[in-house]
């Protein structure tokens, strides 16, 4: 979720700024000077696909999908990582991901590995209602996540040319879009780390998205998704501020008398254009890579995994996750800090270095468990 933070959500290190985005706010961590240079050292670029058929049997006209790469491709062709985006994020606020490891945040080794960030359909760089011109606002088809990693792969194959990833990693919506391509394309990458994600909504995740759902669709001036003028969705902005953080750290982070000065600031912060929002919800509310099977005969034959939650996730239920480790034996790791989906705000250190050991090792130290 996105939500607003200042550096008062940011306790543990030192360079900290405002600043707003889907995965729990993590690039809050970096001052704007620093995010602008690592945008700078990664361009966006675009991929035109054509058009890009779906599962519904309507096609997404005109199909473009943003990406942006770090580090080199080897001779062999055979270390990239993909990762895709989080829910209403982009590839700009994803870079810190990508480095030397010199910085907690720091997920995928670039002097090792050649990182490939990629926009989701409906976040307002890939093809999204908000910026279609042939098919804009709601004459944009329903997408769902297995539409999104449909197009990520023809990216990685006819544009990019890799016959083979070595891994897919992600943090929420990127973990849930993680899970999807274990299922979808389960020979074609070596590791798998969803972080924050989950291969199925749980009753409760449900819950919290259809609030968030009719919190956009009830919003002033929404009207049906006929605006003109981005509509007030403050209501909206505050119930994902609610879900993505814990009462126990909310409370730690903001003193009483600060409370008003906090909730402003998340009921105006912007979380990107209406439509885009709601389309991406409802993908997300659609997630179930499991269907009639077993979790066992779900997650049987794909790549190792590493699964990461967070204990106290109010925004995506960890069991699931934790029960398709289970299923295969797969290590985990369950972060016990208080923040909740806002892990990476408090835990990112420890997030990091096992994601980097276990892209080069496939395995975690013991020590590096639960």
């Amino acid at each position: 979720m996105r939500t607003h933070v200042d550096s008062s959500d940011l306790p543990n290190f030192p360079e900290q700024s405002r600043c707003s985005w889907t995965l729990v706010c993590v690039l809050a961590l970096f001052v704007a000077g620093a995010l602008a240079l690592h945008a700078q050292e990664s361009p966006q670029k675009f991929a035109n696909l054509g058009q890009c058929k779906l599962e519904s049997g309507q096609v997404i006209q005109d199909c473009r999908i943003g990406y942006r790469t770090f580090g080199k491709l080897n001779a062999a062709g055979d270390n990239a990582v993909l990762v895709p985006t989080s829910l209403h994020g982009n590839t700009a606020e994803m870079t810190p991901l990508f480095g030397d490891g010199s910085s907690p945040l720091h997920l995928v080794d670039t002097a090792r590995f050649f990182g490939i960030a990629v926009d989701a359909f409906g976040n307002g760089v890939s093809s999204s209602p908000s910026n279609s011109t042939a098919q804009h606002g709601t004459e944009f088809p329903a997408f769902t996540l297995r539409d999104c990693v449909r197009a990520q792969y023809r990216l990685a194959t006819e544009v990019l040319h890799i016959q083979h990833l070595h891994a897919v990693t992600g943090i929420s919506m990127g973990g849930e879009q993680t899970f999807v391509w274990a299922v979808m394309y389960p020979k074609y990458f070596d590791f798998a780390v969803p972080i924050l994600g989950t291969p199925r909504e749980t009753s409760f995740d449900l819950l919290t998205k259809q609030i968030q759902v009719d919190a956009i669709k009830m919003a002033p001036g929404y009207d049906g998704g006929h605006y003109r003028t981005e509509p007030d969705l403050r209501l909206a902005n505050l119930i994902d501020s609610l879900v993505t953080i814990t009462p126990q750290y909310r409370n730690q982070l903001t003193p009483r008398d600060q409370a008003a000065e906090y909730i402003h600031r998340a009921e105006t912060s912007d979380h990107g254009d209406a439509n885009d929002r709601l389309w991406q919800l409802e993908a997300v509310r659609q997630l179930d890579v499991i269907g009639d099977r077993t979790m066992a005969e779900a997650a049987r034959g794909g790549p190792r995994f590493l699964v990461i939650v967070n204990k106290y996730d109010h925004t995506v239920n960890p069991q699931p996750a934790l029960d398709w480790a289970a299923a295969i034996g797969a290590p985990t790791y369950e972060s016990q800090v208080n923040c909740g989906h806002s892990m990476m705000n408090c835990d990112a250190a420890a997030v990091s270095s096992r994601v980097r050991a276990f892209l080069v090792e496939g395995k975690l130290a013991e020590s590096d468990g639960k």
